[in-house]
């Protein structure tokens, strides 16, 4: 979640917070919007340990995209590799987002002093 940046500052700190903000944000070629979802199942072998209290199978690792309502994509990460990937990719896009979070509230914050949004 996004921090929310202290509104009682001045506006040249704003100003200054937003500069470094833009210095900042790079966008990361493997930046992925979507969550790695750990599941544990029961197999469809009805004399199975997994139907009968014992432990289910697993575990198996998802990537999960919500694209539109009622449209998701989902598949199967194989490998660790793939795991650990997809992993390093979906911190790299929070992290982008909670920076465009902070300028998009510094930019709300200028605008309600009536400041220009533009480069100073």
């Amino acid at each position: 979640m996004a921090r929310i940046f202290d509104s009682t500052k001045s506006t040249l700190a704003l100003r200054q917070r937003k500069r470094f903000l833009l210095s900042q944000i790079k966008v990361r070629p493997d930046a992925l919007r979507a969550s790695l979802v750990e599941r544990f199942s029961r197999c469809g072998k009805t004399n199975c340990q997994c139907h009968h209290g014992g432990d289910k199978h697993g575990p198996f690792y998802y990537l999960t995209q919500c694209l539109a309502v009622g449209k998701v994509n989902k598949f199967l990460l194989k490998t660790s590799a793939q795991r650990q990937s997809a992993h390093h990719a979906i911190e790299h896009y929070r992290q982008l987002q909670e920076q465009l979070e902070e300028l998009s509230q510094i930019n709300a914050e200028l605008l309600r002093r009536e400041e220009n949004l533009g480069h100073e």
